[in-house]
């Protein structure tokens, strides 16, 4: 006999012995717990007896169910048996009865994100001169029409009668212009303009900075950007704008607290017109518009 055979042998003798001495140790109270376990189920149950109670027999009878009204002007609340109003609670802990998923859902398919409120720029912009300074022939552009045209000092300028078009006057008269060479901050000199225009449908004379911007101070709008990035400027309540999704309608304006609310009125008619208020915040649905 190997080695490591006498040693698995000698193991296996040892388990064995083991396992005899337990079952003769504990053959004693292996008997007790029967005994226990017999003596336990032959005693009587103790405590209150349960009895039988004799249920009536149920009888199905057909009612008239109430026809269900709304409980507000807006017909939204509904009450009914077995069927509990939806309500929510916002960050601000008031009861709402519009689903948060469905007005995040709203929020999401808006097609403009807030911009911010700015000065509506002047259209007219100075292009450059010819002739003597002091007697100029002023060349000037509107931006918004793509349109070029030359005025002279004191002259309203009129554009003269073409093959398509008839002779307009554009009630702009230039009644001053300056030109100076200052030094700019990386230490260059240049050439900068300055002209007076008399805008006869603003009402009032435009200083034009041949090298700044000009924005008229009276007139605000807020800017409102697309998802393609086309921006709407908005400067009333009224003025509506279409995407291929929807049509958009101003319904409020606040320059001041810088908060423009905006319609949105879906080509799908199964879809419910929704109103949402812009903000520097962000976009805050404020359900359907009131009529």
């Amino acid at each position: 006999m190997k080695y490591y055979d006498k040693i698995f042998f000698l193991v296996a003798l040892v388990v064995i012995g083991a396992s005899c001495a337990f079952y003769f140790v504990k053959k004693p109270n292996i008997a007790q717990e029967e005994e226990r376990v017999q003596k336990l189920l032959s005693e009587k149950p103790k405590g209150v007896v349960w009895k039988e109670i004799a249920v009536p027999e149920m009888k199905i009878t057909m009612i008239e169910w109430p026809e269900v009204r709304p409980q507000d002007e807006e017909g939204k609340w509904f009450f009914q048996v077995f069927t509990p109003p939806q309500i929510w609670v916002d960050k601000d802990g008031n009861f709402m009865t519009e689903s948060p998923y469905m007005k995040e859902k709203a929020r999401q398919s808006f097609e403009f994100k807030y911009t911010g409120v700015s000065n509506e720029p002047y259209p007219i912009h100075y292009k450059g001169y010819i002739g003597d300074i002091k007697n100029p022939i002023i060349q000037l552009e509107n931006v918004n029409t793509k349109e070029m045209f030359n005025g002279k000092l004191n002259q309203e300028i009129v554009l003269p009668k073409t093959s398509v078009s008839a002779e307009r006057n554009l009630g702009l008269t230039v009644k001053s212009f300056d030109m100076k060479r200052i030094k700019m901050p990386d230490n260059t000199i240049t050439s900068v303009s300055t002209l007076v225009i008399f805008d006869r449908k603003l009402g009032k004379d435009i200083t034009i900075v041949s090298n700044k911007e000009t924005v008229l101070l009276d007139q605000r709008r807020i800017t409102l950007t697309a998802n393609d990035g086309t921006p709407w400027h908005i400067k009333a309540v009224g003025e509506t704008t279409n995407t291929k999704g929807a049509k958009y309608v101003v319904k409020g304006l606040d320059f001041d607290a810088g908060k423009v609310t905006v319609e949105m009125i879906p080509n799908d008619k199964s879809i419910e017109p929704q109103v949402m208020e812009l903000s520097e915040s962000g976009i805050e649905p404020l359900g359907k518009q009131k009529k």
